[in-house]
């Protein structure tokens, strides 16, 4: 078994050092369809109104010994306008409408992240195209600051009949994050018709990827998947494969941080701002295992690196599976991607 895992993404745009941040939904990935026209848009599925999924934001350093950072701030944007709140109601105005996010303060114990809820469809305030929901925070260590932010995409398009789609949404209330030893969180597999929950006839297979390679978990096949801290080096991720009789309907991935776990990888990236926009360009990580709370290298290991797209499809599929100190992600793979390109890296042992 591996001492520790990360996960994140290449993207064609985002920073990233010591901190790893990232934005959590409870309700799995969002998405809208919709028919007729973006002005006056019908059938919206799913309806955010009914769903009101909440954002949250988990930031997490090597230099802490408990894993996770708490920001002195935190500010939200949509498609890059800052949102404005009063009594933690947005009060701009987009496509006509306010009020489509509350504001979700931090409190120990009882809401333990920076979070933002969405509370009306953006269908109109995006005038039909997908859009960003966008977290940048400030976290201040003795007398300097940083800032940290994170982008989350939501697609939004016209429906296309009868689309079957399948979505990871969390079980509880722990938003994907183990926070303590001994502790889980629960996967809850959610398939859907256009706006309609699909319960009839439906199985299920679930899947880890481990040492670059998604690997089934034997016995596992509800609607719900308890992943305890034993199951998660750091970091792991999850697939379901939702069938209705013998037919695959849809799948999904989702990410879970053990914030527990006594061990972290820096991940080295070079570029540091893990960028890539042009034909020639690559990301190269030379990661190093370390203690939580530590900077310095724990001892020697090598890694197992796997780059994949939005639907869990591994783009390196011939050294995926091979140890190394090193690993490259391409302009090619995000090419095949589509753009963002998803990895993870784990220890060898």
């Amino acid at each position: 078994m591996s001492v520790a895992g990360k996960a994140g993404q290449v993207i064609f745009q985002q920073k990233s050092s010591v901190y790893m941040p990232a934005i959590m939904c409870d309700k799995g990935d969002l998405y809208q369809e919709y028919d007729g026209e973006s002005s006056a848009p019908a059938n919206i599925a799913p309806d955010f109104t009914t769903l009101k999924p909440t954002l949250s934001f988990l930031l997490t350093s090597s230099r802490v010994a408990e894993g996770i950072v708490v920001p002195s701030s935190i500010e939200w944007y949509f498609n890059d306008v800052l949102i404005n709140f009063a009594s933690n109601v947005s009060t701009n105005s987009f496509g006509g409408e306010t009020g489509h996010f509350k504001f979700v303060p931090y409190a120990a114990g009882t809401t333990n992240y920076y979070g933002l809820q969405i509370v009306k469809n953006l269908v109109k305030s995006s005038t039909g195209a997908s859009c960003t929901i966008k977290a940048v925070a400030t976290v201040t260590v003795g007398n300097v600051s940083d800032k940290i932010q994170y982008v989350y995409p939501i697609p939004i398009a016209k429906g296309v009949g009868n689309q079957k789609v399948v979505t990871i949404m969390a079980g509880d209330d722990k938003y994907f994050a183990i926070r303590e030893k001994g502790g889980s969180v629960i996967l809850a597999a959610i398939a859907r018709l256009g706006a309609s929950e699909l319960t009839s006839g439906l199985s299920y297979k679930w899947y880890k990827m481990t040492a670059g390679a998604w690997t089934i978990i034997n016995g596992q096949t509800s609607k719900n998947l308890t992943v305890t801290d034993s199951m998660v080096d750091t970091t792991g991720i999850f697939k379901v494969e939702v069938f209705q009789s013998t037919t695959l309907i849809g799948l999904d991935t989702q990410t879970v941080i053990d914030l527990s776990d006594p061990y972290d990888i820096i991940i080295n990236p070079t570029p540091e701002d893990e960028t890539i926009s042009k034909a020639g360009d690559t990301v190269v990580y030379r990661p190093i295992l370390v203690k939580r709370g530590e900077t310095t290298k724990a001892k020697d290991m090598t890694f197992y690196f796997a780059f994949m797209d939005s639907a869990g499809v591994i783009l390196n599929p011939s050294t995926a599976n091979t140890p190394s100190a090193s690993g490259t992600c391409t302009y090619e793979m995000c090419q095949q991607a589509g753009g963002n390109v998803a990895w993870t890296i784990t220890t060898k042992d």
